[in-house]
């Protein structure tokens, strides 16, 4: 029976995080947890300078040694990125008494939930995922949307935010509100912000309000 998988955006705001392994795959892992403002764990005998860099920071707390039974007690997501089969099976069976979240890489067997390819510019989060079919696809998606969805978009939707609430303290009805919102998006103020045009962009959105 093939797994069912529901997209969804979890808020891991300062919540317990834990990733088992110090290497590369760890790391990226781990840098995607920092970034969502979690607090971060990882737990291995050795760990690259990134890893250490971010600690040094007091981005994330690393314990120097092996996963043990117990470590996952209060952790509300945790990683298994080690190449230790068995260290694995163990963090995945003891998750799964415990109702953590839990993803092994490259284990979608191992896996209640699965972490999908990201492209982040600001608030604007767009995720892919083959589930778990064929992560390298979803990193090829990924590459091209990136060229897509470049980094004006950042500002791009900060403006537009902006722009949505004057216009909800504009209009009265969610139909005259729509219209107007449309307006603005359709003004050309993302190319207006591409070409460094901020103040013009800014100058279009309120005659479109």
């Amino acid at each position: 029976m093939a797994i069912g998988y529901y997209p969804i955006n979890l808020n891991i705001t300062h919540k317990s995080c834990l990733v088992i392994g110090g290497g590369k795959v760890a790391q990226r892992k781990v840098e995607g947890l920092v970034e969502s403002q979690a607090s971060v764990t990882v737990i291995s005998p050795s760990t690259t300078r990134v890893l250490d860099a971010l600690a040094v920071q007091g981005l994330i707390r690393i314990i120097r040694r092996e996963y043990r039974q117990g470590d996952l007690e209060g952790t509300f997501l945790v990683i298994s990125a080690t190449d230790d089969e068995e260290i694995n099976q163990a963090v995945f069976a003891e998750a799964s008494e415990k109702g953590i979240l839990v993803n092994v890489v490259d284990q979608p067997e191992l896996c209640n939930f699965i972490v999908p390819s990201v492209v982040r510019r600001g608030d604007l989060v767009i995720s892919i995922s083959t589930s778990g079919k064929c992560p390298a696809l979803a990193k090829r998606v990924r590459k091209q949307i990136e060229k897509q969805y470049g980094p004006e978009y950042q500002e791009y939707l900060l403006l537009l935010s902006q722009a949505r609430e004057k216009i909800k303290a504009s209009y009265k009805t969610e139909q005259e509100r729509g219209k107007a919102l449309e307006r603005v998006m359709d003004s050309g103020i993302l190319e207006l912000i591409r070409v460094g045009k901020k103040d013009l962009a800014e100058e279009t959105i309120e005659r479109c309000i």
